[in-house]
């Protein structure tokens, strides 16, 4: 059963912006046609919100679509304590029959150590079943039932959350159960990766991606539990992969949003051509786009499928 968390009455915030690189599948690929509720859902394990306040953006980003500041009311919510999994897509797979993005569209999208920064290529035939360029030691990762499942497009993860008669969560409840509490920092921790003298999510470390420095344990994915949980029991609350959110990217939707003073529950624009992502993930670093945390508001085609990109699932109401 879900627990059930009383956030902290602390305003929280938002900061930078990162953005996918363009290079997708087509975004009006539709989902397939899987009957809700047709996949077994495997015992849940959901973390019970509370409801409250979020303070998102700030005035002086040199980012325009995260200002300006403003404050957002949210109502209770359940949110999954970890990314989907691999094993978890895969039961939904076999049992709907449900063809994701990149397997319709015969190609998803790659990047891998060796490659420059901002370098992604176009797959052939790949998808969350071998979301990489070569098989090797390190790749194995993706390929683990508790790794976080990849290559998935918006799409492919609305059609599973549906399944479980889920849904997914919108920006402002996916950012207020990731602080958990925390105010204005970029990590739910504080303001630095390293946590208890350790790092404390899956990203890349390096001058650039012709070579991981591996300081976090992992070149690519990392299971679903390989970093602690913040405050709230939510693992992988920044780093590891991109999570899709509800929402419509638009660059105005704070400053819509601020004009009309204290919004309750936004879902963001009613239509748009990119889908928010939260969270960053592996493939970010230092050297290049630094959306890993708690700052940055990525967007992506809806129908992409990149091997950096994943999700997890969001319910209505509070316990009973």
């Amino acid at each position: 059963m879900p627990v059930w968390l009383r956030p902290s009455p602390l305003p929280l915030s938002v900061a930078l912006a990162a953005a996918l690189v363009a290079c997708s599948p087509r975004a009006d690929l539709p989902p397939s046609q899987a009957a809700p509720g047709a996949a077994p859902a495997p015992q849940e394990d959901m973390v019970w919100i509370a409801a409250g306040e979020l303070r998102r953006g700030h005035s002086g980003s040199p980012r325009l679509d995260e200002t300006p500041s403003h404050v957002v009311s949210l109502s209770a919510f359940a949110i999954d304590r970890t990314l989907v999994t691999r094993a978890q897509f895969a039961r939904f797979v076999e049992a709907t029959g449900h063809v994701t993005s990149a397997e319709r569209a015969g190609f998803g999208v790659a990047s891998s150590e060796g490659m420059d920064d901002w370098a992604w290529e176009r797959l052939p035939h790949g998808s969350w079943r071998a979301p990489f360029l070569e098989k090797n030691a390190d790749t194995e990762a993706f390929l683990r039932d508790d790794a976080p499942v990849v290559m998935v497009s918006w799409f492919d993860a609305v059609a599973y959350c549906a399944s479980r008669g889920a849904r997914l969560p919108t920006e402002a409840e996916w950012e207020y159960a990731m602080r958990a509490g925390r105010g204005d920092s970029r990590f739910p921790w504080g303001d630095e990766p390293a946590r208890d003298g350790n790092l404390a999510l899956n990203f890349w470390q390096g001058e650039s991606h012709h070579a991981n420095l591996r300081e976090d344990g992992w070149v690519y994915v990392s299971p679903v539990r390989a970093f602690p949980p913040n405050a709230w029991g939510l693992f992988d609350p920044v780093g590891n992969v991109w999570q899709w959110v509800s929402d419509w990217y638009a660059p105005d939707t704070y400053a819509r949003e601020a004009a009309q003073g204290k919004v309750a529950n936004p879902r963001g624009p009613g239509a748009g051509k990119a889908r928010v992502l939260r969270g960053g993930s592996w493939w970010c670093a230092a050297c290049t786009c630094e959306g890993y945390g708690l700052h940055y508001r990525g967007k992506g085609a809806p129908g992409a499928a990149f091997n950096n990109n994943g999700f997890r699932c969001a319910r209505d109401g509070g316990p009973g």
